[in-house]
């Protein structure tokens, strides 16, 4: 009768010149759903859905000529069907009476109880990966998100996105059994099993899905823009912070929008205007800022706490970052790693093939064109070794002053591969690099260049 959601909660906006758009008429129909037994005054529901009093009254006079209200305050029954087949709605406002999503870290008995199977299963959590800056979350903690999650309508009918999930969040959302979809990204395969583990014995695979990847890599486009919330705790980093927002963003669908939940441990003043400042530039409103909404066990770097930012994505914004390998840490352990050491070298590994074979079995004209090539290239040798395979192929190494230069033939193959290490500047690798590759004349070639120890940071 009312059609697709988005269409329809469009459609309403416009009528109404509602600002916060089909997102702000999304909210307004969730609190009249989950309020559907009691009388609530304009003023009321205009507190819980943050939209002033003359535009809300403004949308529910839309509602009500389209049949959707019976009064202001009463769901007709087609909208009730509506709403449980299209928007999945499932929980009303009695569930929350006791939470409260302040900093405070106790949560009302009715919920632990509620939660118990999912409590019992987070104590077989997998042991935290310090290198990836994991720190479990308290069982609390992790209900807590959920239940926030779930009383701002980020939950119900909707495809969550979770960007890193050691703490087990996924698992008290799917316990829920009101998403469409959960999505599970982690680059740690202990933590996936663990979820899949869950979702097999509590018979969610329908719902909990999970998947191996590194965050700092491209995610595949498949995944982009079928979001409508994600949930990450990112590594304690600024540089991890923005990395995983970015990623995020990418996720979101750009013309609906969507909404986030990040838990970040607290920075210094300057750091955490960087982190802000990020989700403003990137599109974010800041919904909410809870102070020491979470507590962990161990995490003395974050002083066993974090923040939590509710964010919303303003839709005409949303900006989309093509994510690449980033040069500089994202995890504290790599931040540590990397403090005090320089860029040790520029390395060069290339593949050449359809190389002339006969000259990739005589060692002496391939020695002969890497001597000149490193004299062209103004590097200095102090050694060479030259290693006949049977029944053929080569190996050259030649120790630099530099490093070192390394070549090893397949001639039954057509094929070399090459490997230049200098400690000076990358000028005279891709020097030697060149004149090796015209001499050598591949066929074709594949090339890949690294700086070595601490990346330089490149403009």
């Amino acid at each position: 009768m009312f059609g697709d959601p988005q269409s329809f909660f469009r459609t309403i906006a416009e009528k109404s010149h509602l600002k916060e758009g089909e997102k702000g008429v999304e909210r307004i129909v969730v609190e009249i759903y989950r309020y559907q037994n009691q009388k609530m005054t304009n003023k009321e529901l205009s507190r819980n859905v943050r939209i002033p009093v003359p535009v809300l009254s403004a949308v529910r006079g839309e509602l009500l000529g389209v049949g959707f209200l019976k009064t202001k305050s009463i769901l007709s029954p087609a909208a009730i069907e509506w709403i449980h087949k299209k928007l999945g709605l499932k929980y009303s406002s009695e569930f929350f009476q006791d939470f409260i999503s302040d900093s405070t870290f106790s949560i009302s008995k009715r919920y632990i109880d509620f939660f118990k199977p999912v409590i019992d299963y987070l104590n077989l959590r997998p042991h935290p990966e310090y290198k990836y800056d994991q720190s479990r979350s308290t069982s609390e903690s992790v209900i807590k998100r959920a239940l926030l999650m779930l009383k701002n309508g980020d939950v119900e009918g909707k495809r969550i996105a979770i960007l890193g999930d050691d703490d087990g969040v996924s698992l008290a959302l799917a316990f829920l059994k009101c998403a469409k979809d959960i999505f599970v990204i982690d680059i740690d395969s202990r933590v996936l099993e663990f979820i899949n583990s869950f979702a097999r014995e509590k018979n969610l695979t329908n719902v909990l899905n999970t998947h191996l990847w590194d965050i700092r890599n491209t995610f595949p486009k498949r995944w982009r823009h079928r979001f409508d919330t994600f949930e990450t705790d990112p590594p304690y980093t600024v540089a991890g912070f923005k990395l995983f927002v970015n990623q995020a963003l990418n996720l979101l669908d750009p013309i609906k929008g969507g909404s986030g939940y990040i838990s970040f441990g607290v920075k210094s003043p300057h750091d955490t205007w960087v982190c802000q400042q990020h989700l403003l530039e990137a599109g974010f409103s800041i919904e909410e800022f809870i102070h020491g909404f979470n507590r962990y066990h161990g995490a003395s770097i974050l002083g066993n706490t974090s923040n939590l930012y509710v964010i919303s994505s303003v839709p005409q914004k949303l900006r989309l970052y093509e994510t690449k390998h980033p040069k500089t840490a994202i995890y504290t352990f790599d931040e540590k790693k990397t403090k005090d050491l320089p860029t040790i070298g520029y390395q060069i590994i290339a593949e050449f093939y359809g190389v002339n074979s006969t000259f990739l079995k005589e060692p002496e004209p391939l020695t002969n064109v890497l001597k000149q090539g490193i004299e062209k290239s103004q590097l200095h040798m102090e050694e060479i070794f030259v290693k006949e395979y049977s029944p053929h192929g080569l190996s050259i190494i030649a120790i630099l002053v530099e490093s070192h230069c390394h070549l090893h033939t397949w001639p039954e193959w057509d094929y070399l591969s090459l490997d230049i290490f200098v400690c000076e500047a990358s000028e005279k690798a891709e020097k030697l690099f060149q004149y090796l590759l015209k001499e050598i004349n591949p066929m074709d070639y594949h090339k890949f260049q690294f700086f070595r120890g601490r990346p330089p940071v490149l403009e």
